[in-house]
């Protein structure tokens, strides 16, 4: 929510609703300084892929960047956030060395044998939050590189299966054009394969390119596919930092990979609704 709430500022300049549930938004930060770091065994919206791991570094990601952004929010209401932010750095810093990996970084602390694809990297990215240096960027171009399958990008090492939207927010974490363009393909192989007739499964086998749980598909998760045609969209008012000017450049090449992508799974959704109504 915090992340969003940012989002939203950062598209509209508009933070009332943050003024209006001052309450409501303190409480949830202060939450996250108490708990994000670690997040202990919590079931997340993968768990019917990988579990409920204990101190999911993922999930761990997602609530250090959020707690960065509620302090340029503050910072943007003229507030100070330092507090919050500086807990941010602070765990983002220690995050990196907590969940050191031998490639990429661990799915859960400690476990150094085991990989994830740390997509939620892309709010860091897309809000432009600064906690965590290229390296750690470089590094998951060159994770996923070498993990990619021929329908897409698993979640990480525990699992063959993946999320489109996921995997596409991990295009967007990774700092390799070339990668980048793979997981898209992948992504457009699966719904081109014709195994599944049915609207985008959010959950399917990224090595046989089957969907595997039944009733997963055609949910408003699957709006994740369009998280690259925002990654580099200008900002109304900078977050954070009003004296900065937000990026007004654009990929148009990220734009037609994206667009293609989408055109294709509206296509796709249209000729299952059709062969089902037949049958």
């Amino acid at each position: 929510m915090m992340i969003t709430t940012a989002a939203l500022i950062k598209a509209t300049g508009n933070a009332a609703i943050v003024s209006e549930n001052a309450n409501l938004y303190k409480t949830w930060a202060d939450y996250l300084k108490s708990n994000t770091l670690i997040p202990g065994q919590q079931t997340t919206s993968d768990g019917v892929m990988v579990g409920a791991p204990s101190n999911d570094t993922n999930l761990a990601l997602k609530g250090i960047i959020a707690l960065k952004a509620y302090a340029d929010i503050l910072s943007t209401l003229g507030q100070d956030g330092s507090a919050y932010s500086d807990t941010a750095r602070s765990y983002a810093s220690q995050w990196q060395s907590m969940a050191e990996a031998n490639a990429g970084f661990a799915a859960s602390y400690g476990d150094s044998g085991s990989w994830s694809s740390c997509y939620n990297l892309f709010a860091d990215k897309w809000l432009k939050t600064g906690l965590f240096p290229e390296s750690v960027y470089s590094k998951m171009s060159e994770l996923y590189a070498s993990n990619i399958n021929k329908f897409g990008l698993p979640l990480g090492s525990r699992t063959t299966l993946t999320s489109p939207h996921w995997m596409i927010f991990a295009a967007g974490v990774t700092s390799d054009i070339t990668t980048r363009d793979s997981i898209i393909k992948a992504a457009q192989d699966y719904i081109q394969n014709g195994k599944d007739d049915l609207p985008w499964p959010s959950i399917y086998d990224s090595i046989g390119g089957n969907a595997t749980v039944a009733g997963v598909y055609n949910r408003p998760a699957i709006g994740g596919i369009y998280a690259l045609l925002v990654q580099d969209l200008g900002t109304t008012v900078p977050i954070g930092n009003p004296n900065s000017g937000g990026s007004n450049g654009s990929n148009s090449r990220v734009i037609v990979q994206s667009t293609t992508l989408i055109v294709i799974y509206i296509f796709s959704f249209i000729s299952s609704a059709l062969l089902l109504h037949v049958a």
